[in-house]
């Protein structure tokens, strides 16, 4: 392969990863933030609407550390931590909760 094509072709793969990469972490997200709006119906308030707080959630998370706290916040859900217990076995959820309280 010659020089220019061998470079091209590397340019193009690296292109379509980064944005692969960058779509998939959207979708984390998005999956991240109908999880924690889930529970705060179930936990918090039963009137919530979880498609509303889902988007003001993807709204918001694009703030590299609210998405850090998010993600440290459904991981320890992921553990089955129950309403009671979410206060002190998950306190960073309380930090994502109030920034998604409108």
């Amino acid at each position: 392969m010659n020089s220019p094509l061998k470079m091209l072709y590397l340019l193009a793969l690296t292109s379509f990863l980064s944005l692969t990469a960058a779509g998939c972490s959207k979708v984390a997200e998005a999956i991240d933030c109908d999880q924690m709006c889930d529970k705060m119906r179930s936990c918090i308030d039963n009137d919530i609407d979880v498609r509303d707080c889902a988007e003001r959630c993807e709204d918001r998370v694009d703030d590299s550390a609210l998405a850090d706290k998010l993600d440290a916040c459904t991981d320890c859900l992921d553990h089955g931590v129950s309403c009671r217990d979410v206060s002190d076995d998950c306190s960073v959820c309380d930090e994502v909760q109030a920034a998604l309280t409108p």
